[in-house]
């Protein structure tokens, strides 16, 4: 259906063919009483014409009878002229019932009515005929024409009652066509009404996906609006902000990428030299200096761990790294993430509870392992002093349901919505613990959506802290990996291969940031996930 060029176009052409059957409805309704007014009207006039006229034939045959024979008693000739106008009347009378709609046999008698008539106003001017004996002859015919006037009477009230009720039935008929011509014209303006609100709904809701999927950060899809021209005009200023999104998006990430470059060479020479200082090559430290010394490399270190984290985020949403699929038994893979970080666990006296098993998952290790260091570090910052982390594994139904819950003071209401957006501080934070980066969780959920998963917060009220919930299809839908990847995946296990990675506390590893390619992004792994994302 071609769509007008304007919305209140289309919205006064709704409200014009909305209200079209009903004004219809209302027209018909009008020519209908119209006609049954009408039909009332010549009723009841017919009624008023057979009662006046069947009484005034009545009233004339007497009247006829009555001078007659006050014309045969006195013999006045004068009195022949009460005679003549009875007569008149009755012929007058005779005629106006013959143009009345009475049956056959009705208008038989009003014929026989007037022969007879006519035959005896004829014997009653014979001037043979005198005397009272003579008119007394005439009795049998007078009382005929009685009868037949009677006999007309009621004919004529039987036709009364025939209209009366023919109105009646005109009436109850009416009622229920217009109840039916109602009834249809309400339900056509609702279908009408239902349409319109259709075309006048679909580009509306067209805009709200598109601002809703704007409002995702789902940046992919053109915005597709199909009506009025000035909505389809607003759904081509969507796709421009879109785009103007896009652009910023990529400008964004474009310095993420940039300034993380820029600090790999000079942290590289600041650890470097952090090291040297701490391995005595310009001479004995006193406990002071090394006191110092420690905190610089303990600040490097952080200032390491964010950068990676610039990058991994990086990498994550432009999705750089092809997902490397191999059978992975989650509950080995878990055990070994809790072992890698056993040293922060038991700086914190810190219990890890790990039950369950899952059969195995088809997925990329690498990420799984950093999704899942991620959550661990997360509860590990989170939970207080001699708490205990608990980590739940099971499969249903195709899908793998990991479970990560720590003992901490949980997640605020207001910040739930907000959770796994990168960069965002929650407002309950650790009292002693430095503020993070924010991207910790963020990269968790990129690396759960890549294997078409999610991570939800899935907080119970019997349990203090928070829980986070992670959800893995069993066989996921990846990208097959090919030659030309090999040595991508090759690159990708050992870089992020539980192996290569440090301990919390352990002796860095030297020239680990020199800068080996014009590419910010290549050949650097990050090495320890983020500890500094809210619960």
């Amino acid at each position: 259906m071609p769509y007008p060029r304007s919305f209140s176009s289309l919205l006064l052409a709704g409200f014009a063919l909305v209200t079209l059957p009903l004004l219809a409805g209302m027209a018909y309704t009008a020519v209908v009483q119209e006609r049954l007014a009408v039909q009332t009207r010549q009723s009841i006039t017919l009624t008023v014409k057979v009662t006046r006229t069947t009484r005034q034939l009545a009233e004339d045959i007497s009247s006829l009878q009555r001078a007659a024979g006050q014309f045969y008693v006195l013999q006045d000739p004068q009195l022949r002229s009460g005679m003549r106008e009875a007569h008149e009347s009755i012929r007058q009378a005779l005629q106006n019932l013959r143009a009345m709609p009475f049956g056959p046999s009705n208008t038989e008698r009003i014929r026989q009515i007037g022969l007879r008539e006519g035959v005896l106003y004829a014997q009653l001017n014979d001037p043979a005929n005198v005397g009272l004996r003579r008119f007394d002859s005439f009795a049998t015919e007078f009382n005929t024409l009685d009868r037949l006037a009677d006999q007309v009477a009621v004919a004529g009230n039987a036709m009364v009652e025939d209209q009366a009720a023919s109105l009646i039935h005109r009436a109850r008929t009416l009622r229920i066509v217009l109840l039916s011509q109602a009834a249809a014209a309400v339900l056509l303006s609702l279908l009408i009404a239902g349409l319109f609100s259709w075309l006048l709904g679909r580009p509306v809701r067209q805009i709200d996906q598109a601002i809703r999927r704007l409002g995702a950060g789902d940046l992919q899809p053109q915005p597709r609006v199909q009506g009025p021209i000035d909505l389809v005009f607003l759904g081509q200023q969507l796709d421009w902000l879109r785009q103007r999104l896009r652009e910023l998006d990529e400008q964004k990430l474009r310095f993420l990428r940039h300034v993380s470059h820029e600090l790999k060479t000079p942290l590289a020479s600041l650890r470097e030299g952090v090291e040297l200082l701490a391995d005595g090559v310009g001479g004995r430290l006193t406990a002071q200096q090394r006191e110092i010394t420690q905190i610089m490399r303990g600040n490097a270190r952080d200032l390491q761990a964010r950068i990676e984290n610039l990058i991994g985020y990086s990498r994550a949403q432009r999705q750089l790294d092809p997902l490397v699929s191999s059978g992975v038994d989650l509950a080995a893979l878990l055990d070994q993430v809790v072992r890698r970080n056993d040293l922060a666990l038991r700086a914190k006296h810190l219990q890890v509870v790990r039950s369950g098993h899952a059969p195995l998952l088809k997925a990329d290790r690498g990420k799984l392992d950093t999704l899942f260091e991620n959550l661990l570090i997360n509860a590990m910052r989170f939970s207080p002093e001699g708490g205990s982390i608990r980590i739940d594994l099971r499969s249903a139904d195709g899908v793998v349901h990991a479970t990560v819950a720590d003992e901490g003071p949980g997640v605020a209401e207001n910040d739930r919505a907000h959770l796994f957006k990168p960069f965002f501080q929650g407002s309950r934070q650790p009292p002693a613990a430095a503020p993070g980066s924010g991207l910790g969780l963020a990269i968790a959920q990129e690396y759960a959506q890549l294997h078409g998963g999610e991570i939800q917060l899935c907080d119970t009220p019997d349990r203090p802290g928070a829980s986070f919930c992670v959800h893995l299809p069993l066989q996921p839908e990846l990208p097959v990996v090919g030659a030309s990847a090999s040595t991508n995946a090759s690159t990708t296990a050992t870089t992020s291969a539980p192996a290569t990675r440090r301990l919390p506390g352990a002796a860095p590893q030297r020239n680990e940031l020199a800068d080996s390619s014009t590419d910010p992004e290549a050949e650097w792994q990050p090495t320890q996930p983020s500890n500094d994302t809210p619960s």
